[in-house]
């Protein structure tokens, strides 16, 4: 070979090489996230089940991710976890170091919202990572309100906290209201579950709506035992192990098509504690940080420590999660308008402003 020709080949192997490099550092997943802080968002305030959920999922899950990146939690509250979602869908760079922590009925407020919706994201179009766990929720009357039993509802009225308007912790009742009859009335505007609370044991309220059992399991079971709250029933598609003697809300329906409507609200129940991207974030990244997310639900560490803290582990995987909601947005739209009907809220709602004690849910 010449030497012109040596320098040409040279020279273009150089090229190559300048040209490839970059490319392979963007393949390189570590590139993204190696000396990079993750945010876990959550969309309520400190304390309760669904930041505790995020607190030790931020432990392990950086584990997982080439790079291994610091990872730590952010509460965002306002509008029942809506704010946080927004934020994240539209505001947060699409780098995937920014995750959602909603409530589980936040995938479904679109639907069921209709016209009066304030989502101002598409559930079909974020990117599902998966969930920690299937949830329970139960309504509770405290002993004070003097209701016993879920038949009280129908003829005595029992007033319930709840966060932002237009959330499950106060839709849930209005909606178990319209469809069942039973007579819930809702204050809303507390940050979180620990200022609902706090409200029943001042007396401000009588109970609540929804309250996740593995958040009721660890901290309230003294009030149960102690008889001071009473469990009306449980929502979910199908009862908890430890509740077999406590009415599952389907089973109060008097007819189809009330139970098919229950069934309709109540599946979020089968998410828990979801987890997402927004839409826009590279797809290889999605998959990484979901197969991430499927290893730390098998890590040995976080078991030990969620079963410490009485969470459950029985998760779902993104693409499950993806599949739910699809399957719930092709969902007959006269069942849907009619959900939506009876999801709307009622002029006696009541929401106050500044409500005072520690923050969580």
């Amino acid at each position: 070979m010449t030497p012109s020709h040596l320098l040409r080949a040279c020279g273009v192997a150089t090229l190559v090489a300048l040209c490839a490099a970059p490319a392979a550092a963007q393949s390189d997943p570590a590139a993204a996230f190696k000396g990079k802080t993750l945010t876990i968002y959550v969309g309520l305030s400190p304390g309760g089940g669904y930041d505790t959920n995020a607190r030790v999922l931020s432990k392990y899950i950086g584990r997982y991710i080439p790079g291994e990146p610091n990872v730590i939690v952010k509460n965002m509250p306002g509008g029942g976890g809506l704010v946080m979602t927004s934020y994240v869908a539209n505001v947060a760079p699409k780098d995937g170091l920014h995750i959602g922590a909603p409530q589980r009925g936040i995938p479904f407020e679109p639907l069921t919202g209709g016209d009066e919706s304030h989502a101002k994201y598409d559930p079909q179009k974020l990117n599902w990572l998966g969930s920690m766990n299937a949830d329970t929720s139960v309504a509770v009357a405290t002993k004070a309100s003097g209701v016993k039993s879920w038949q009280d509802l129908k003829n005595r009225e029992l007033i319930v906290g709840g966060t932002g308007v237009g959330t499950e912790s106060v839709v849930v009742p209005y909606v178990l209201r319209n469809i069942l009859g039973l007579k819930f009335k809702v204050i809303a505007g507390y940050p979180g579950g620990s200022e609902m609370n706090l409200a029943m044991q001042r007396g401000e309220t009588g109970g609540r709506g929804t309250f996740s059992w593995t958040s009721v399991k660890p901290q309230k079971a003294a009030w149960i035992d102690t008889g001071e709250i009473i469990i009306l029933f449980q929502m979910g598609l199908k009862k908890h192990p430890d509740l077999q003697d406590v009415p599952l809300v389907t089973d109060l329906a008097e007819n189809d098509e009330q139970r098919k409507l229950l069934e309709l609200e109540f599946t979020g129940f089968q998410l828990g504690r979801p987890y997402f991207l927004a839409a826009g974030v590279p797809a290889d990244r999605v998959t990484l940080l979901r197969r991430a997310f499927d290893k730390a639900m098998e890590d040995k560490d976080l078991v030990a420590e969620a079963t410490k803290l009485d969470l459950e582990v029985n998760p779902t995987n993104g693409e499950e999660m993806q599949a739910i909601i699809k399957r719930v947005y092709a969902t007959p739209k006269n069942l849907v308008a009619k959900l939506a009907e009876a999801s709307k809220l009622q002029p006696d709602l009541q929401v106050i402003k500044g409500a005072g004690g520690a923050k969580s849910e």
